[in-house]
């Protein structure tokens, strides 16, 4: 890659600009925050303190940069640039300052006041994340004068980022008993199925969705892990797969030097949570990404049919993505030269088509040896469409469509930059099937994004994104081989690009807070022994007990005694009633009826239907309907731990009573 770095005055008005503007648009932040709390500033020493001192934060700046069109522009580039000057001694002083600059923003928005009034300011939250980055900046000069201004901006933004990221995925390992969020407890009660006979002494049926991800955070059960390992091996696990997908690009994209290899590392890092990928996924694309040979075609064809074997037993809309790799970097990096065009597409068609059939057939094996009705895994193809989502909605403030176009337009910025220095020998061919495979997940994606239940973000746009990477990485780096055999030079691409290029991947990781789990042991104790103390009451009348939720509990042997049902757990309902699956939900709606089980735990639950601009309103009624009512209708609170969010239910005496 060839950056056209900024010049000394471009790069310090851009510093400065920027610098002056945040504080500003912080100001406007606070005013608005304060009429919201009906808080009267002038009269709020605090608040006018803040105010003030933002004010002051942004016309320092403002001044420097309106003085940098003066005669005065040497001194202020001077004065920007001390660190150049600083003595060799205070290099120590550099890495504590760089360790506090990639650290602060988290610590800082980890204390719960400061989350709590402003940890939905995006503005303020810039200001303190730009200001860090600045303090970073000089820190790394102070310990490395002859590092380029801009690539150490570049690549501090690009660390605290990703600092932010990992501590972010480290902050919920606790050894909190109950469940941390909506699906937390489904993916450590789902992997234990894989080990039942271990885990329960009887065999279970499988997973019915995302059985990989469940197989991957299996191993805790073989040693009988307590839970904080369970979420440790979680973020461990999720951090090394998506992580081992950054080498395999650098190699593939032949970056050359320690410098640059950090700095796009750390770009490819953050770009792959962006959306976020999931780890299960990584898996065949790291498969794909070492394995593709075009001198080898065993070596591809063995990449090929392992990562799809792993698809088919990940997602449905995943099954053709490796035969699809493979064929991307096979017109990437493989001339056409002369060839007949059936001659030259036969062996990427062929690892297109097996890979899925492979996947197809595999994900068949699965359902054959899952124990599960074959129609419950394929009720994503019936699921609702909810195409509001394309655009901004409450449920998801950028809308998946502007979302999708702000995420991948650097990236076609910069493909088209190197497209329009390309020399003739470059196949208009290959160009157009290449655009053709972005365009078609481009497409899948968002329809597979619109599905009830997501267009929350864009991970189901994973696999264009991962193509966008690939496509785009190969240009820029040059590595797209013309139809001589040669290379062309890299195309300078301008530095401004660079900042676009990481807007999104870095937004995607400040944005998100940090919370630190945090919990009393002596308030939780007494939760878990009434949990077991009425399961025991159950068990000894000869009872059923089901747990729609905290079924980790039982498979982490935090309660003893109770019999595991396997049905109805909230994942597998919830997937059911937003894809109608009728017979599902009838037997669900018959069984609570019949009043079937003596004790269900459950969240507490409560009959609300919201409104179309509500976030999340299809889900919550879909769930409302075919879950919350046939259980309230036959089932009343007994106990409710709302610290917990656990409640107990037990069948109502005298018929039913629905809401």
């Amino acid at each position: 890659m060839n950056v056209v770095q900024p010049s000394r005055l471009a790069f310090w008005r851009f510093v400065l600009g920027g610098s002056a503007a945040l504080p500003f648009l912080s100001i406007g932040q606070v005013i608005a925050l304060g009429r919201a709390l009906e808080v009267d500033i002038l009269l709020r020493p605090s608040w006018m303190g803040l105010v003030a001192g933002l004010s002051l934060l942004g016309v320092l700046p403002l001044l420097a940069w309106t003085l940098t069109w003066s005669r005065h522009r040497e001194r202020i580039l001077a004065l920007a640039e001390f660190p150049e000057r600083a003595p060799a001694g205070m290099r120590w002083a550099g890495w504590a300052l760089l360790t506090i600059s990639l650290f602060g923003y988290t610590a800082l928005f980890s204390l719960p006041y400061i989350r709590g009034l402003l940890g939905d300011e995006g503005w303020f939250k810039l200001l303190v994340f730009w200001l860090l980055a600045l303090a970073g900046t000089i820190a790394f000069k102070l310990i490395r004068r002859d590092a380029p201004w801009f690539p150490s901006l570049l690549g501090v933004i690009l660390a605290q980022a990703a600092a932010h990221l990992i501590v972010v995925n480290f902050s919920r390992v606790t050894d909190y008993p109950f469940a941390l969020g909506w699906s937390e407890t489904s993916r450590y009660y789902y992997p234990s199925l894989f080990l039942s006979e271990i885990v329960y002494g009887q065999k279970y049926p499988l997973p019915i969705l995302h059985p990989t991800l469940h197989l991957l955070l299996a191993p805790p059960y073989l040693f009988e892990a307590p839970i904080w390992v369970h979420r440790l091996w979680q973020a461990l696990i999720r951090l090394a797969l998506v992580g081992a997908i950054v080498p395999a690009m650098l190699k593939r994209l032949s970056v050359q030097g320690r410098e640059l290899r950090w700095l796009i590392g750390l770009g490819i890092f953050l770009y792959l949570f962006m959306g976020p990928l999931y780890f299960h996924l990584a898996v065949p694309i790291i498969l794909v990404l070492y394995g593709y040979s075009g001198e080898d075609d065993r070596k591809t064809w063995i990449a090929v049919l392992l990562a799809s074997l792993w698809c088919g037993w990940s997602r449905v809309n995943w099954y053709p993505v490796p035969g699809m790799l493979a064929a991307v970097l096979y017109l990437l990096e493989v001339p056409q030269q002369g060839k007949n065009l059936r001659a030259y597409l036969f062996k990427p068609a062929l690892w297109f088509l097996v890979g899925t059939l492979t996947a197809f057939v595999f994900q068949k094996a699965y359902v054959a040896i899952a124990g599960v009705p074959s129609e419950l895994f394929y009720t994503s193809l019936s699921s609702a469409l909810l195409w509001h989502r394309l655009l901004p909605n409450a449920s998801y403030f950028l809308g998946l469509l502007p979302a999708a176009l702000l995420a991948s337009a650097p990236m076609w910025l910069v493909m088209y930059t190197a497209l329009r220095h390309r020399g003739e020998g470059w196949s208009s061919i290959r160009l157009a099937l290449l655009f053709a495979a972005l365009f078609t997940l481009f497409l899948g994606g968002l329809v597979v994004s619109l599905k009830i239940g997501g267009g929350t973000d864009l991970h189901n746009m994973d696999a264009y994104f991962i193509l966008l990477l690939i496509v785009t990485g190969y240009l820029a780096f040059a590595r797209y081989r013309r139809e001589d055999g040669a290379f062309d030079p890299p195309v300078p691409i301008h530095w401004t690009m660079l900042i676009l290029l990481t807007l999104m991947p870095v937004w995607s990781q400040w944005r998100v807070g940090t919370r630190f789990v945090s919990y009393d042991a002596e308030r939780t104790r007494p939760v878990l022994s009434a949990l077991q103390e009425r399961v025991d009451q159950v068990r000894a009348q000869g009872g059923e007990v089901l747990f729609i939720t905290q079924r980790h509990l039982l498979s982490m042997k935090m309660l003893e005694g109770v019999s595991l049902v396997p049905e109805y757990e909230r994942e597998d309902l919830m997937e059911m009633a937003m894809a109608n699956h009728l017979a599902y939900l009838g037997r669900f709606q018959h069984e609570m009826d019949s009043q079937r089980f003596d004790l269900i735990v459950v969240d507490p639950l409560n009959y609300n239907y919201l409104a179309g601009d509500r976030s999340f309103a299809e889900e919550n009624n879909v769930w409302v309907k075919y879950a919350v009512r046939p259980i309230l209708c036959n089932y009343r609170a007994e106990v409710i731990f709302p610290e917990d969010e656990i409640a107990l239910y037990v069948p109502r005496e005298g018929g039913q009573q629905c809401p």
